[in-house]
């Protein structure tokens, strides 16, 4: 359990960039694999949290898998439930990972800062599409959870509206531009968990603080990717979050109000089942 759940930490927290993967090139009539299967590497400069001044470049290569059952899916945006689906929505369970951080800087003798994953329902509407482009509204509800790979804690929920919108043929090259936004409003466990700070572990220069739930902050990203053949495709990406106006601003633990995460990455599965399946 905790290998897992440090595993998703780790390929999640290479960013929201990893959403606007396309699953593979152009596949032959008759739809794509059942699964694919083959090895995922990136590389990101990432914040340690929401806010903090601390960027660390993180990187990873490990087994990646691809699978599209009709309930049961498995793919670069992460592990996904199908409860419902129409041409244009969908009603899913999805999850989603952050980093560990240090107690350095700013949190200097507080607790580090555990992986955090979360789980929970998303309702997809893609009613303007036209062959996967276009616009799609993803509406998120996620319970929080940390881990050390010993223990589990709740660290709460958050509501995540997206607006994503992937355009082909990006300045006349056959790469995919996948634009998205969303905002976040997360309950005072999440918020304490980045930005409270214990009048035990007050200091001159960090003094004590109460978080409160309400908005967290916006994310913009920009995700250029491409598929040059079938089982292999590449991504970079530039991420934004904003934490201007967000419900902490007060907290001596947000010390910047917008961060900025850079990644790039390959993705190549050679192996792939001779079964295929409309996507």
């Amino acid at each position: 359990m905790s290998l897992r759940a440090v595993t998703l930490a780790i390929v999640c927290a290479l960013g929201p960039m990893l959403a606007a993967l396309p699953a593979a090139a152009e596949e032959p009539a008759g739809g794509r694999p059942l699964w694919e299967a083959g090895v995922a590497g990136g590389v990101g400069l990432v914040p340690d949290y929401p806010g903090s001044d601390h960027r660390r470049l993180r990187g990873i290569v490990l087994p990646y898998l691809v699978y599209r059952g009709p309930v049961l899916r498995v793919d670069e945006t992460g592990v996904h439930g199908r409860v419902f689906e129409s041409p244009d929505w969908s009603f899913e369970l999805t999850g989603t990972a952050a980093f560990d951080a240090r107690s350095d800087g700013p949190r200097e003798g507080m607790p580090a800062l555990d992986y955090l994953f979360g789980v929970g329902p998303q309702l997809v509407w893609r009613g303007l599409q036209r062959g996967g482009h276009g616009p799609s509204v993803h509406l998120k509800l996620r319970a929080l959870m940390s881990t050390d790979g010993r223990h589990i804690d709740r660290r709460g929920f958050s509501v995540d509206p997206e607006l994503r919108w992937r355009l082909p043929s990006f300045a006349g090259t056959p790469a995919t531009l996948t634009l998205s936004l969303q905002p976040t409003w997360a309950s005072r466990e999440l918020q304490a968990y980045f930005y409270e700070v214990d009048p035990s572990l007050a200091t001159a220069t960090r003094p004590a603080y109460r978080a409160r739930a309400g908005y967290l902050g916006t994310d913009l990203s920009a995700t250029l990717t491409h598929s040059p053949a079938p089982g292999l495709s590449w991504f970079v990406s530039a991420y934004l979050a904003s934490m201007h106006g967000a419900a902490n601003t007060a907290s001596p633990l947000l010390r910047e109000r917008s961060n900025l995460t850079l990644g790039t990455g390959l993705i190549w599965t050679p192996w792939r089942s001779e079964r295929r399946v409309a996507d």
